[in-house]
């Protein structure tokens, strides 16, 4: 090989060693690959969603179905349109649905429903069996539920308003605040004809 020649690959290889050395320079680690758009636009959007959570030991926690789905990455925050939670307990047993118009779930995990909300008991024991109000506010990790507008509880004989109400669909409980108004419907014992022949 010709010295000329050995001098040629060796500025190429200089050179290129050089490219190298500076592409590395200036990329940069804390700089991340891709950007997030933030124009106001979800970042997912999806129809007839069904989505499962499972508590730690692995049981069904909860299920939130909705007609439509749209999440923003950017606020951690997913709306849903018509949407639908069912609780349930250790058992595996549903225990409440909570329906609205519109709710909107946050990175802490707590749904807050808007227009028409009604929560209704799946089974047939508790006192509770209806919760109806403009809006709600339910921690899925807690199960909590609050509204700081009119509440209607509907029960085995009951009716009560109440202008605000906290509770736990868990414990099932729920507390009427300000300016409570209940009605009691007595059943009448049932009475029992015992005819001997």
């Amino acid at each position: 090989m010709s010295n000329a020649k050995k001098w040629l690959i060796t500025v190429l290889s200089l050179i290129v060693l050089g490219l190298i050395g500076w592409n590395f320079s200036v990329y940069d680690d804390s700089k991340p690959l891709t950007t997030e758009i933030n124009d106001g636009k979800p970042n997912y959007q999806t129809d007839d969603s069904v989505t499962f959570v499972y508590n730690p030991a692995g049981d069904l926690a909860y299920k939130l179905a909705a007609s439509k789905v749209d999440n923003y990455t950017d606020g951690k925050i997913t709306w849903f349109t018509n949407p639908v939670l069912t609780t349930y307990n250790d058992a595996g047993t549903p225990t409440w649905t909570v329906k609205s118009i519109k709710a909107r779930l946050t990175k802490e995990r707590v749904l807050y429903l808007y227009s028409d909300v009604q929560v209704d008991s799946l089974t047939p024991e508790p006192q509770i069996q209806r919760i109806t109000t403009d809006n709600a506010v339910v921690n899925l990790v807690t199960q909590d539920v609050s509204s700081d507008d009119k509440v209607t509880i509907i029960g085995h004989g009951l009716n009560s308003t109440g202008l605000k109400m906290k509770g736990n669909l868990r414990t099932r409980t729920a507390e009427l605040i300000e300016d409570v108004k209940t009605h009691y419907e007595l059943q009448p014992k049932e009475q029992h004809n015992e005819s001997s022949n």
